[in-house]
């Protein structure tokens, strides 16, 4: 299993949960960087830009001890060089293209707060965090074999380790990677999931370390896609 972030960076998870459902050659100066701009943003909410630098370097600092430990998620690696200066690199406002993979789109519960960034979705609800990115079905498919792998190499023991499910809500159909660890309490969902329209990549957890997560699961009937790019052919290349 991954190993955890320390407490002061616990706001990048997400920007680990993005990178690792992507293959290391897709991780390049072209990775979106929604994710990472989201949760630096909330991270210097309130501070004057001085102190937003302070913080930030310091993060990048204690980023680069935890990287240096045996074992971590080096893909973390990409955003070392992107944290000491990200209020001048990610929050300076740009125009946004349309999104590479689409829009994803969910009906929610009532209560929920949603924030969304690049076609992906940032729902919470209760205490639980679900994290939704339209993909590529190539992409899609690759951490499918990804979170195989993983729950292969890393089997569920006595509460610890990582079990692997099929899962079909209605439409949308997939598999479900549960990682559990029983001290301290903790429990991820990961989904590959494909939905009308195209595909998605989901993360569920909470702040409880542990949850029922078929209250959200029973909105995943109407998850979908709009947008999706079409295929590129060589054929109008070569016309």
């Amino acid at each position: 299993m991954a190993q955890m972030l320390p407490v002061r960076l616990r706001y990048l998870e997400p920007v680990r949960k993005q990178l690792a459902a992507l293959k290391p050659d897709d991780i390049h100066e072209g990775t979106d960087l929604s994710v990472l701009r989201r949760v630096v943003r909330k991270r210097v909410k309130g501070l004057s830009d001085e102190d937003a630098r302070s913080a930030l370097r310091e993060d990048a600092d204690k980023l680069e001890s935890w990287l240096s430990t045996p074992g971590v998620d080096e893909r973390l690696c990409f955003i070392l060089p992107i944290l000491p200066d990200a209020v001048e690199i990610l929050l300076i406002e740009t125009p946004h293209a349309p999104p590479e993979r689409g829009e994803v789109s969910m009906q929610l519960p009532d209560g929920t707060k949603v924030t969304k960034e690049n076609g992906c979705w940032c729902v919470k609800w209760r205490r639980l965090l679900l994290c939704l990115y339209p993909s590529h079905r190539e992409d899609m498919h690759r951490s499918a074999g990804q979170l195989r792998d993983d729950a292969k190499t890393h089997p569920m023991v006595d509460g610890n380790g990582m079990s692997l499910t099929d899962v079909c809500f209605g439409e949308v159909a997939g598999i479900k990677c549960i990682s559990k660890m029983a001290s301290p309490k903790f429990k991820r969902l990961d989904y590959a999931l494909d939905v009308p329209g195209g595909h998605v990549i989901a993360v569920l957890d909470s702040s409880a370390g542990d949850f029922d997560e078929s209250e959200i699961e029973r909105h995943f009937h109407t998850l979908k896609v709009s947008n999706y790019p079409p295929p590129t052919t060589d054929s109008s290349r070569s016309a």
